[in-house]
């Protein structure tokens, strides 16, 4: 584990040399679910707030006009890539830290051995590097907050991507993650929360 900009990161040996942090955004250890962030938006929310705070819906999200799940402000066409200036893993890491690309996801996937299980009470993933297996990072299964609520905790992750969806404009990538598998997904809407975890590369 190395710091940088005060947060730890692991170098699996990925090809691109892309470095993974330990923690999801607003978590201080591993298995902490950290904050839920609508996609786009740098404001994020604990599960306490979740209901309280902030509801997740469309009429709540950000880049909606009047609360439509078709036209949006900013990100409109299929596969827009988040700039900088909304990407809440910079906004709340600082430095060389961005929310990872469907590239670097896919790249996770195949260059790691993920294994489900339990670290500090609570359901995961392992991401254990195929080039150095003392090398891993634990992505919690954070669930999603959607409509007041928080849903599927312990049951699946969800990792935002820079990239919206190439089949609608209201849809993103994002790496999900359960007991059987881990594979990039389309299925959710962008204004659910989900977790965010940094790269650097």
């Amino acid at each position: 584990m190395i710091n940088n900009n005060e947060y730890e990161y692991v170098d699996l040996g990925l090809p691109s040399g892309t470095l993974w942090a330990t923690c999801n955004v607003g978590a201080s250890k591993p298995s902490e679910y950290g904050l839920y962030f609508q996609w786009g938006d740098t404001q994020g929310y604990t599960i306490e707030q979740v209901g309280k705070d902030k509801q997740f819906n469309w009429n709540n999200y950000k880049w909606s006009i009047y609360g439509s799940e078709s036209n949006f402000n900013k990100y409109a066409n299929d596969g827009d890539t988040l700039g900088l200036e909304d990407d809440s893993t910079n906004a709340n890491m600082g430095g060389n830290w961005h929310m990872p690309s469907p590239k670097q996801v896919e790249e996770l996937l195949g260059n790691t051995t993920s294994i489900w299980l339990e670290s500090d009470g609570i359901n995961g993933r392992l991401f254990i590097s195929k080039k150095d297996s003392s090398k891993s990072i634990f992505i919690p299964a954070a669930g999603y907050a959607c409509n007041g609520e928080v849903w599927n905790r312990e049951m699946e992750g969800n990792i935002w991507t820079s990239m919206l969806s190439n089949y609608g404009a209201n849809y993103v990538q994002y790496l999900y993650l359960c007991s059987r598998t881990a594979f990039i997904n389309h299925l959710y809407n962008r204004y659910v929360g989900f977790s965010v975890r940094g790269v650097i590369g």
